[in-house]
């Protein structure tokens, strides 16, 4: 999908250089412009979201295609929960190495979120859900068995 967003872009600007000219329309003066804005946009989400989630025996890494990786030690992870703003989003309160308190937020619309959620409600030792998401766990936990 990035590659073919890229694609169209770079055809887009082809059109521009080589087809418009001051005679054209101004229609086609602009579709191009338009086309190439909206393929750079969904070129950069692409890039910048959520790619891989890998869990390993003590931490769980966020891997991104060009934003920094996010790794979480499962000592280190506070409070979780399943937040409703605009989308859906996960949002994991943690302590980084510094001892500071931050919160990581990803959208929800990973594939098999739940299923990353209850294996993180069972691998943090100190974690707290929210009311809704502790219900939800319980839930896949008894469905599980």
């Amino acid at each position: 999908m990035v590659t073919f967003a890229v694609l169209v872009c770079l055809y887009s600007l082809y059109f521009l250089i080589v087809v418009v000219n001051a005679d054209t329309p101004t229609f086609f003066k602009m579709l191009p412009l338009i086309i190439m804005v909206v393929s750079l946009n969904s070129a950069l989400k692409h890039l910048t979201s959520l790619n891989c989630v890998t869990f390993f025996v003590d931490r769980i890494r966020y891997s991104y295609i060009i934003k920094r990786n996010v790794e979480i030690k499962y000592s280190d992870v506070l409070y979780m929960e399943l937040r409703k703003q605009i989308t859906y989003t996960v949002q994991i309160r943690y302590r980084n190495e510094k001892g500071e308190e931050k919160l990581f937020i990803t959208p929800a619309s990973f594939p098999k979120t739940l299923e990353i959620m209850l294996i993180i409600a069972d691998l943090c030792p100190n974690i707290k859900l929210s009311e809704k998401l502790s219900n939800a766990v319980e839930n896949l936990r008894t469905k599980a068995e």
